[in-house]
Order: C-alpha cells, then structure tokens, then sequence
C-alpha cells in the first residue's frame, strides 16, 4: 500500500546543506509518495508550503537549522495555507538546531529521515506526535513573527561572534558553543556591561523590570543550548522568560547555573513564567537565530498563543 505523500522542505541556505546538497538523495530516491522542495531563497518558504497545502500534504520535514525553522513557523501562521496545520519533523541541517533538539528529531540527521519515512510507511509515526506552543512576536508595523526562542543583549553579541570568528574554524558544534559562552564570559567579566537599558512588562500580570543586562531571552522550549533547561517557581503561561543583570557578582551567581545546565532565579536572575510580554529597547534581538533591530518607539510584544505539533523521539 503506497503510503500518503509527505513533502521535505530544503534551505540550501541553512549552514550544512551549503556543503551537502544531496545528502538526503539516496534516501528518498526509492520513494516516489516524497515530494522534495529545494529552496535557494527564504521566500520561497511560503510558496513551498502553499504548494504543500494544496496537496493535502499532512506531514512536512524541514531541512535547515533554526532560522529556517522560524520562516515555516511564520509562513504556517501567516499566511493559514492549512485549515489545521501540518505536522512538521525538524532535521538538525543547521549550524545550531535549537528548536529540533527541543522537540523534534537531533543527531545524525540521515538516519533521523530514513526512521522518519519507515515509520511513516508502515504506519506508525502517529505514535510520535506531540504539540507545542510557538512565539508569536508583534512589532508595529510588521508582520507577525513566530519561533521558539527570543533574545537579546550579549546574546546577539554571541550569535555574531560565532559567525565570524568559531564558525569558520569548522569545529564541531560540541566545541563551538562551549568556547563561545566561555569568550562572552570573559568579554562581559572585563567589559563592565556597559549596555542601554531595557524594558520589560508581564501583560497579564503586575509585573515588569528595568534596566541593564547581560541577557534577556524568552522562549516556549524546555531545553536551551548546551542542554540549560529554565526552572521558573513563579508566573503562568507557557513563555519561559530569563534575564541575567550586568555585574561581576550576577555573572559569577551564574556559573553554578551553567555547571547544573539549569537556570534559577535569584537577586540578580529574574527566572518566570508568562502568557505575553512587552520589551522597550534600542539594539540588536534575534528570533530564532535571525537578527533584526528594536527601537524604544516600536514595542515588541511576545505571546505563546499558537500551538503547533510535531515529530519526536
């Protein structure tokens, strides 16, 4: 019985598929209920998934890394090509795979497709199925955005200083990400910190905070890079929200944070729970891995009210 047709979603832009364009060729080769899209431009996410919704295509693989992941968000919620939104198996085909090792699929990523497509043909797939909320972020005047991790602060300070300088080292991710963390650090240890502040209010709680800081994130994953996990006490909703101060003293507090992989709050951690935030600042913020640019006059506001579902073992 030929199994029902399910749609992989190439980014040749996504860090690894630039140096392997064909490495899931062989796999889907024998497979003609595969329907491949490669895509050379990010804009032509949206078309792909159009293409898929017109299909009837109830089972999409993303191949590419966390942007990518960001864009089929966006263009799923957008632009609601589905009626009820497709399951999606996130591959790890990018340099950092985030959202994939949260809540999809991780590792070797051509034996994490070749048990994708068995289990879908014979029958069992269903069985992996689980739902999880996504971020919505709204700026005025842009369109809507969706993901799983927002940041900012020195955050996007590291997501730069990995692309310029350990990226091109070509060292394995299990070595890049540690020696970036350790750089930014020291950076932070010896530079003071010395940022604008930022503003921060929980929408529907009387809660809020402002000031200067090393980081600031929000995200609706349980799991972070190197395996950090947030461990809020207060607040509801399904946003983790994490900050960190500047100082000497927050950075030190934290090193037992990042030996224990698990994020606490404390005087100088604000560790919690929201449905919906508002941020006010000047500077760089990065969705997913993408980096865009706030300023004071437009808020950017957070919420975890969509919910999309997918593949994981």
């Amino acid at each position: 019985m030929t199994p029902e047709t399910i749609a992989i979603i190439s980014n040749h832009l996504s860090t690894r598929n630039q140096s392997g364009r064909a490495w899931l060729n062989d796999i889907i080769a024998d497979k003609p209920w595969v329907r491949h899209f490669s895509i050379d431009h990010i804009g032509d996410i949206p078309l792909a998934i159009t293409e898929c919704a017109n299909a009837g295509i109830a089972i999409i693989a993303v191949d590419g890394g966390d942007g990518t992941v960001g864009l089929v968000f966006s263009a799923l919620l957008n632009d609601g090509p589905y009626e009820t939104p497709p399951t999606l198996a996130l591959l790890p085909s990018g340099k950092t795979n985030m959202t994939a090792t949260a809540w999809s699929l991780s590792g070797d990523r051509q034996e994490a497709l070749s048990s994708l497509l068995r289990r879908h043909k014979n029958g069992t797939l269903c069985r992996t199925f689980h739902t999880q909320p996504v971020l919505t972020l709204k700026e005025s005047g842009s369109r809507d955005r969706h993901g799983a991790f927002f940041g900012g602060a020195d955050i996007v300070d590291g997501i730069l200083y990995c692309r310029k300088k350990i990226y091109p080292m070509g060292w394995p991710n299990t070595l890049s990400h540690p020696a970036a963390v350790a750089i930014l650090f020291w950076r932070a240890m010896t530079s003071g910190g010395d940022r604008g502040s930022v503003h921060i209010r929980d929408n529907d709680a009387s809660w809020g905070e402002d000031g200067r800081f090393y980081m600031v994130m929000a995200t609706t994953m349980d799991q972070l890079l190197l395996g950090m996990r947030p461990d809020p006490k207060v607040g509801k909703g399904v946003i983790h929200y994490i900050s960190l101060r500047t100082g000497a003293f927050a950075l030190l507090s934290t090193v037992l944070n990042l030996i224990k992989r698990r994020f606490t709050h404390s005087k100088v951690r604000t560790v919690r729970r929201s449905t919906s935030l508002t941020f006010t600042f000047n500077g760089g913020y990065t969705l997913d891995g993408e980096l865009y640019d706030a300023t004071e006059d437009k808020q950017l506001t957070i919420d975890g009210d969509h919910s999309l579902r997918f593949v994981r073992w």
